[in-house]
């Protein structure tokens, strides 16, 4: 591309509920066109318009002239001012947030910190907490606002005040696991575009457990000689971008199996992880039953077994 190509439709969260995924099956589509090496790369709210515009000229695919231009990220939803930043560049955007129960949701989420050496405390220690009441953006407030982000009626009812309910495209993880051809059936209505085409529905980013912990460690760590073999031997020939996407591929090729939920020391005890789930939920239950109100939805029945009053 000589000049950028500016997205105009957004997969905007939640995390751990399937995002990665999801932006595969739609860059499939002939009619999409995805920024792969720019998932997860919050640029509307944080990065200046020369750096934004940087970072789309970079993306090795070429665009194609497709009439819809894909970015996700999966904290855009997570920061109120990320999404102002989304209406300010395009306030006809199209959203898709899936939202996932949100106490699987923290306990994968934890999971796959710990898959990334990110997370070194217990369960216990990490996900009974006090919940922030705001919050700035931040790396740790991105990774480890466990309860935070499964408050999703504060989260959609702030992307309201910005786009129309028309514009935003709610999903439910469930039907990404188990009818994932309705659920992309739906989103390429949502899109305009043809609803015939079948993807390849092989899942993405699963938090899974580590094949070699060594070649985990290596992908992750940093070091001086490591930058300095990237910086002067990796670059000249592949870019950022595309080191980003070779990456992924070797997280995924690094993945199998069912997560284990581990500190650096000894296992969580399954005990622990079925107390913590007990009493995770009381941090979510008053916040589905508005996301209900405001969306007509039936979370509060499906995740935590209360039936909507009659």
């Amino acid at each position: 591309m000589t000049k950028p190509v500016y997205p105009d439709s957004f997969i905007i969260g939640v995390q751990k509920a399937g995002t990665t995924t999801l932006d595969d099956w739609l860059s499939q589509h002939p009619q999409v066109y995805c920024y792969d090496s720019l998932k997860d790369v919050h640029l509307f709210g944080v990065l200046d318009n020369a750096a934004i515009e940087k970072k789309l000229l970079q993306e090795p695919s070429v665009y194609q002239g497709e009439p819809v231009v894909l970015q996700s990220a999966v904290n855009y939803i997570f920061y109120p001012q990320l999404l102002k930043a989304i209406k300010d560049r395009n306030s006809a955007a199209r959203l898709i947030v899936i939202l996932r129960n949100p106490v699987g949701r923290a306990i994968s989420a934890y999971a796959y910190f710990k898959k990334m050496l990110r997370e070194k405390r217990t369960i216990r220690e990490a996900l009974l907490y006090t919940p922030l009441q705001t919050w700035a953006f931040s790396k740790d407030n991105n990774d480890f606002t466990y309860i935070e982000h499964g408050w999703y009626y504060r989260q959609i009812k702030a992307c309201l005040e910005y786009f129309s309910r028309e514009q935003l495209l709610v999903l439910d993880y469930d039907d990404l696991v188990s009818r994932p051809d309705m659920l992309t059936k739906k989103i390429f209505s949502f899109l305009q575009i043809d609803q015939a085409f079948v993807p390849d529905f092989t899942p993405k980013n699963i938090t899974g457990a580590v094949k070699n912990q060594w070649l985990q460690e290596n992908l992750i760590k940093q070091g001086k000689l490591k930058k300095f073999i990237v910086k002067y031997l990796v670059d000249p020939w592949m870019p950022r971008s595309k080191r980003k996407l070779f990456k992924q591929k070797m997280f995924e090729m690094n993945t199998g199996g069912k997560a284990r939920a581990v500190n650096q020391d000894k296992e969580d005890l399954p005990e622990d992880i079925l107390a913590v789930k007990a009493q995770l939920a009381k941090y979510f239950i008053e916040d589905t039953k508005q996301l209900d109100a405001l969306l007509e939805t039936n979370f509060s029945d499906k995740w935590f077994g209360l039936a909507k009053a009659t």
